[in-house]
C-alpha cells in the first residue's frame, strides 16, 4: 500500500486569491494549533476508523488523531509541499507503522474510493476554494453511510456576532446544498473571533 504521494500544486489554487484567504497568513500558528485541536475534539473518535483531514498544515491535527486511534488508518492531503514537509516530520513514525497516508495536491487529485471514510475533517481549508460545494459533494462520496465531514474554522473578519453567525450558517448551507443532513453548528469563544465547527452527516439510503 502507498504511504505518501507527492502530485503537483493545482492549478486552481495557483491562479486563486480570494480576498477572504488573506487573512490566513496572518494568523499565528499558535492559534492555528488551539482551532485544530479544537476540531479535533468535535471528532470523537473511535479507535478503529478511517479518518482523513483536507488541509493538514504542519501536521497537528494528523498527530492529535492519531492518538485516539489503535488499528483504524489516517489519511491527510494539503496543497503545500512546504506542510507536507513538516507533517511527515511531525509524524514519520506514523507514517512507517502504515497508520498514516499523507499526499500532497487537490481534493480531486485523491484516489480513495467510495464509502471510505467515517470521517474528513477540516481546520480553515475551505477558505483556499473558489466552490466549496462542488468539494464537499467530493468529500462526501468519499464517506461511508453514517459518516461525518467536519468543517472547523475562525472567520477572523467578523467582527460581530450577526457576521458569525451569517458566516457559520453560510458554511452549513454548502454542506446541505452538498447532500449532507442532521448538520450541527458547535461555537467556542476565542480573539479576534470565535471558532465555528459545522458538522453533517452522510445520509443512509433508504432500503
Amino acid at each position: 500500500m502507498e504511504l505518501t504521494t507527492a502530485l503537483s500544486p493545482s492549478r486552481e489554487l495557483v491562479e486563486r486569491a480570494p480576498a477572504r484567504h488573506k487573512w490566513l497568513s496572518c494568523i499565528s500558528p499558535a492559534k492555528n494549533k488551539l482551532l485544530s485541536d479544537w476540531t479535533v475534539d468535535q471528532l470523537n473518535i473511535r479507535p478503529y476508523q478511517q479518518i482523513m483531514e483536507i488541509g493538514f498544515g504542519p501536521g497537528y491535527g494528523l498527530e492529535l488523531a492519531a492518538r485516539q486511534l489503535k488499528v483504524g488508518l489516517l489519511a491527510g492531503i494539503d496543497e503545500s509541499i512546504q506542510m507536507y514537509q513538516k507533517a511527515y516530520a511531525k509524524n514519520k513514525n506514523l507514517v512507517r507503522q502504515q497508520l498514516l497516508q499523507l499526499h500532497v495536491g487537490s481534493i480531486a487529485d485523491l484516489s480513495y474510493p467510495h464509502h471510505y471514510f467515517h470521517t474528513i475533517f477540516g481546520s480553515n481549508s475551505h477558505y483556499s476554494w473558489s466552490k466549496p460545494v462542488n468539494h464537499y459533494i467530493s468529500l462526501t462520496n468519499m464517506l461511508k453511510t453514517g459518516g461525518k465531514l467536519v468543517m472547523g474554522f475562525q472567520p477572523s473578519w467578523a467582527r460581530t456576532e450577526s457576521e458569525l453567525q451569517h458566516e457559520a450558517h453560510r458554511v452549513a448551507r454548502d454542506f446541505e446544498e452538498a447532500g449532507l443532513i442532521d448538520i450541527q453548528l458547535e461555537f467556542r469563544d476565542a480573539h479576534p473571533a470565535s471558532y465555528v465547527a459545522v458538522t453533517g452527516f452522510k445520509e443512509t439510503p433508504f432500503p
